[in-house]
């Protein structure tokens, strides 16, 4: 990350000479191959002047090292191993969310789930270093793998509630795709499910673990905006799915039975739930949706959200009664391009692009002058971050404050389930079959 203001440089406190003699005790090749960290003989002649007093530095080190331990949330000492495994091998799991299950500290990634014969064979062997981890085309089997920990849900989202199902009476921890089931009702009973066995859910809202997210609310808390948020707005125009798709077999995030919508389900869900991470839960929702200029898919191509933010103990400054608009549409009617987040406050705003893991974030005074302006490098696998808080918290090692679980995913469905409802007619449980009488197809 690299900010655009004049920073000063932290000066780290010494290394204790103490320390250095421990290392050098413990890992003498180390100070054989680096003669600048051996010790002088004063250390030594003062070390050895008692076996009471060198047991006694020797209990020091030792707390100095579990201290260090701590800070780093264990991971330095003795990291916990979670053996992964992954259902749904599509484009997802090939960069963004695939690599860190075995990149992660404390994370092994031991099996992988695809239906058709053969393909997550290959994908383990062309994917996984090592090649230790197992490729199944059967959930069953997938499930009875020896060790299996915890599991990670990749398919289009109307697979997950069954897939959940069989997870949790495996007895696995599971990490799932956003937005978690196709509509409120769904999403609930996914949570209920894992609940019921006892075992943990994680949803993968990745966006709150993105440093620029982090770096988003330090900005807040340290007052840019002034000392609470007063609104917050979003502009999304374009595509995620290319137009131009065979219409008799669009892609699935434009078949409601497998999406729970069209495209907003897959990314207006993240600007739903990094607005309630931010500020707080979303209250008085309102809203529309239609199709304007896409005959060959059933879904809507645009929507539209007002709303207030509610009360919360999370919001990284006061936002309750802060007004929330935003705008998806994927209709194609425009040539532009359009992803714009900004959060405004008394004393300027915020702006930033929505979807993006690495563009920069604008910082404006009231006359709209740009103040700073923080850079971040590209990550090589955006859901990492995210991934590794996860893993942690399964280890006991760690808990970030960014964990997603099933009550911010179920707030989210129940925010688009309110914007989309007069499109479909009702969100219940089953919707996506009854496509006849939705009444913004007609």
């Amino acid at each position: 990350m690299k900010e655009f203001q004049n920073r000063g440089f932290v000066q780290q406190p010494p290394t204790s000479p103490l320390l250095l003699f421990m290392l050098q005790i413990l890992m003498p090749g180390v100070f054989q191959i680096c003669p600048l960290l051996s010790l002088n003989s004063n250390l030594f002649l003062s070390a050895f002047q008692s076996r009471r007093r060198f047991l006694s530095s020797t209990v020091a080190v030792a707390s100095l090292f579990m201290s260090d331990s701590l800070q780093t949330g264990g991971r330095s000492s003795n990291p916990a191993n979670i053996r992964w495994g992954i259902v749904g091998l599509g484009d997802v799991t090939a960069k963004k969310s695939g690599p860190p299950f075995f990149k992660c500290n404390g994370s092994s990634l031991v099996a992988v789930m695809r239906r058709s014969p053969g393909k997550a064979a290959e994908w383990a062997q062309r994917m996984v270093p090592g090649g230790q981890c197992v490729g199944y085309d059967n959930l069953d089997d997938f499930l009875r793998h020896d060790g299996l920990d915890a599991v990670y849900i990749a398919t289009p989202p109307g697979q997950h509630a069954d897939i959940c199902r069989k997870v949790a009476a495996a007895g696995k921890a599971v990490y799932v795709e956003k937005p978690v089931g196709r509509c409120a009702a769904e999403t609930r009973e996914i949570v209920s499910c894992m609940e019921a066995a006892g075992k943990p859910l994680y949803t993968a809202y990745i966006s709150r673990a993105y440093e620029r997210t982090q770096t988003l609310r330090r900005l807040l808390r340290e007052g840019y905006i002034g000392a609470r948020v007063e609104s917050v707005e979003y502009k999304f125009q374009g595509n995620i799915v290319p137009h131009g798709f065979d219409k008799d077999s669009p892609p699935w995030r434009l078949i409601a039975e497998q999406a729970g919508g069209g495209e907003v389900m897959d990314i207006g869900c993240h600007i739903v739930d990094r607005i309630d991470y931010l500020c707080g839960p979303l209250m008085d929702v309102d809203g529309m949706a239609e199709n304007k200029n896409s005959p060959f898919q059933q879904v809507e191509d645009f929507v539209s959200l007002q709303a207030k933010v509610g009360p919360s103990s999370w919001a990284a400054i006061p936002s309750e009664g802060a007004t929330v608009a935003c705008e998806w549409d994927f209709s194609g009617t425009s040539n532009e391009t359009v992803d714009e987040f900004v959060i405004s406050g008394p004393n300027g705003c915020i702006k930033m692009a929505g979807m993006s893991p690495s563009l920069p974030i604008s910082v404006y005074d009231n006359s709209n002058k740009l103040v700073k302006q923080v850079e971040f490098a590209t990550p090589d696998h955006t859901a990492q971050p995210l991934i590794q808080a996860v893993t942690d918290d399964l280890g006991g090692v760690d808990k970030a404050p960014f964990l997603s679980f099933g009550d911010n995913a179920v707030r989210a469905s129940e925010v688009l389930d309110k914007i989309l409802d007069p499109y479909y007619g009702g969100r219940e449980i089953g919707f996506w079959a009854r496509p006849e009488s939705w009444p913004g197809k007609h």
